[in-house]
């Protein structure tokens, strides 16, 4: 998938409902109620924070790209694509940026330090220039490579050869999988940058960077699902296994010991729309969250048959004609609303 790709298959989910600048927040992954609410809403989980170093003036040349080629209309309001682009077909993709929220960059960055540490002092060459140099990361490298007994050369070889059959087994265009080795530092070679890979395979640097993301999310998948002794450990911490952010696991928790929605902005010294923002999370996760300490069924009935009718999720359309109903009801309802009755 093609970065362009990435963002046109965003915005056919939200168009006509959020704006220009909606993709970028959710590529990001940033944590704010609107970006994580419209993950839910539109079953946006695999595009999330998939690039959290995405900078706005490479999207910005983008987004202008797509109006110059005539596939987005000018609409000071929302994303509005023209038929050529709603015509276009999508790839299919390897991204599950719910899972990992940016967290393979942490496993490539294990990976990296200890396929150099290894190719040293393979050869018995021991002073290097690490390619990581932040505390934390050598500390976790040193720490597992004198578990793995890394001077041992039967080791060096179990290493690489589950590398190699891991990396194989993902399901990932083979480029993508070129694009990884190519960042890779070692005795006699040096990673390329990004822009370096960008030329080699004329694409956009945007484009080697998604793809270097599509194939790390595929092969961290063979690594959860397979026994590989070697690289399974650097999975730790990785991986999210809660389908919430920490902030809302902590409101969940005080919301299980009977505390009501401002009773929790008080104790967490969080502003009340914050808050509002960590239930309709937990609505969007949760077949069974009760919404009735915060509106009536009545209330819910006719946000969701408003929805529907008008065939929207912009809060603005539902609020013109159920004007008693709270902007946080309608988030909340329309978060149920593939789970409830």
């Amino acid at each position: 998938m093609l970065f362009e790709e990435l963002v046109i298959t965003i915005m056919k989910a939200i168009n006509l409902e959020r704006t220009i600048s909606s993709p970028f927040h959710l590529i990001k992954g940033k944590k704010s109620g609107q970006t994580i609410q419209d993950v839910g809403y539109y079953r946006l989980h695999p595009y999330f924070a998939v690039m959290p170093n995405l900078e706005k003036h490479l999207y910005d040349e983008v987004i202008r790209n797509l109006f110059s080629r005539q596939l987005l209309r000018d609409n000071d309001q929302v994303i509005d694509l023209t038929d050529k682009a709603l015509a276009q077909a999508m790839p299919e993709t390897t991204l599950n940026g719910w899972k990992y929220r940016g967290n393979e960059a942490v496993f490539l960055n294990r990976l990296s330090l200890i396929v150099q540490t290894l190719s040293y002092t393979s050869q018995q060459t021991n002073r290097f220039d690490p390619v990581h140099n932040a505390e934390d990361l050598q500390s976790w490298v040193k720490h597992y490579l004198k578990k793995i007994n890394f001077r041992d050369p039967a080791s060096v070889a179990r290493f690489k050869a589950e590398m190699m059959e891991s990396l194989e087994s993902a399901d990932v265009e083979e480029r993508s999988k070129m694009v990884l080795m190519q960042r890779l530092t070692g005795l006699g070679w040096s990673g390329m940058t990004w822009e370096q890979i960008a030329l080699t395979h004329d694409l956009h640097v945007l484009d080697v960077h998604l793809a270097s993301v599509e194939a790390l999310h595929a092969w961290l998948d063979v690594l959860e699902g397979n026994g590989f002794s070697m690289l399974s450990p650097l999975l730790d911490q990785v991986i999210q296994r809660s389908v919430l952010t920490e902030s809302t696991q902590r409101t969940e928790k005080l919301f299980e010991r009977g505390l009501s929605l401002a009773e929790i902005a008080a104790i967490r010294q969080l502003k009340t729309s914050t808050i509002e923002d960590h239930f309709v999370e937990l609505a969007m996760n949760d077949p069974f969250f009760n919404f009735t300490p915060f509106m009536t069924s009545a209330m819910y009935e006719q946000i969701v048959n408003v929805s529907k009718k008008r065939n929207t999720k912009r809060l603005r359309d539902i609020k013109e004609e159920l004007p008693d109903a709270t902007y946080f009801q309608i988030r909340l309802a329309l978060a149920l609303r593939e789970d409830q009755p």
